[in-house]
């Protein structure tokens, strides 16, 4: 399914940030049953590059509400060394993360994504997509990168740092199967767009060997919704525990409610989410009062055994 030209130029504004014009009533037609991904996907890169492309994206807080509604757009959510098949806790991604004791600015996002020996908080910075990777017609890479750079240096020296990993696994609220696994913090910086490198090769070839061994450099153009795109939505970790703070308008849930526990204010943030058929969210609503309430609703007994089909809701 494709945008038209006015979907692309309206305002990215209004009537809110990350709205998908048409999609519900794609949605509607399938009243309280799962939404299609794949049109969930398309109609999502049809906004998605119409808004790098407008200067309305000038502006860095407009970009990060557009991806905390839309956080499949985020790399990292299976890992950014392989393609893990575990899913992140908790069930989403992490806006405006904190360090502890770092007062210094913290990161746009993060995953907690794992795999079966390992723990990867993915921090990820955002930066304005019409900056530029290199001076005029030059290969000189310019200070506006390696300044957004810098910060990821800043999050590196704070994880290797004392006591801060211990600090990060109690303030995160690391279950005990999490903690028992290694912790390899990655960092992703996503700035500006291919076409100031992809021309050149002299600037190919620099762009290739500015990241260091645990960063992943990438440009704006480069984002995609990620596989199981549909499962996750965005938190706020505050002292009290996480907070839901946006549901995608696609969201999917899996029969099991312990991915569903350590987050609170499920309904309130379907409720803020104009895009979602209605039917959909009453059901959705009604399977997280299910889940939260007795996280094994869905476990079966057949003789000695109990046990749970998987099932996506």
């Amino acid at each position: 399914m494709t945008a038209t030209s006015s979907d692309l130029t309206s305002d990215f504004r209004s009537p809110f940030v990350g709205h998908l014009p048409g999609y519900l009533a794609e949605s509607e037609l399938r009243g309280s049953g799962r939404p299609s991904e794949e049109t969930y996907n398309d109609m999502l890169m049809n906004r998605w590059r119409g808004l790098l492309d407008d200067d309305s994206s000038k502006d860095e807080q407009l970009v990060h509400c557009f991806l905390e509604r839309h956080p499949s757009l985020l790399p990292g959510s299976h890992t950014l060394d392989v393609d893990s098949g575990h899913s992140p806790f908790p069930m989403a991604v992490v806006s405006k993360p904190k360090l502890p004791g770092l007062s210094d600015r913290e990161p746009d996002f993060m995953w907690i994504a794992t795999h079966s020996t390992e723990v990867f908080p993915i921090l990820i910075e955002i930066e304005n997509p019409h900056k530029r990777w290199f001076y005029g017609d030059r290969a000189e890479v310019h200070s506006d990168f390696t300044h957004a750079q810098g910060q990821l240096a800043e999050w590196r020296a704070w994880f290797n740092r004392g006591n801060n990993r211990a600090a990060f696994l109690d303030y995160y609220e690391f279950t005990t199967d999490l903690r028992g696994k290694k912790l390899s913090p990655r960092y992703v910086l996503i700035y500006g767009r291919s076409g100031d490198y992809t021309g050149n090769r002299r600037r190919r070839e620099k762009r290739a060997e500015l990241a260091r061994q645990d960063e992943r450099l990438l440009s704006f153009d480069s984002l995609v919704p990620a596989k199981n795109s549909v499962l996750y939505s965005t938190v706020k970790k505050r002292h009290d525990g996480y907070g839901v703070i946006s549901v995608p308008p696609s969201l999917t849930l899996f029969n099991d409610g312990a991915f569903y526990t350590p987050a609170a204010g499920w309904e309130r943030a379907l409720d803020n989410c104009p895009d979602m058929a209605s039917l959909r969210r009453e059901f959705l609503k009604e399977q997280f009062r299910t889940l939260l309430h007795d996280p094994d609703a869905y476990t079966e007994q057949h003789g000695q055994i109990r046990a749970r089909r998987p099932r996506w809701l």
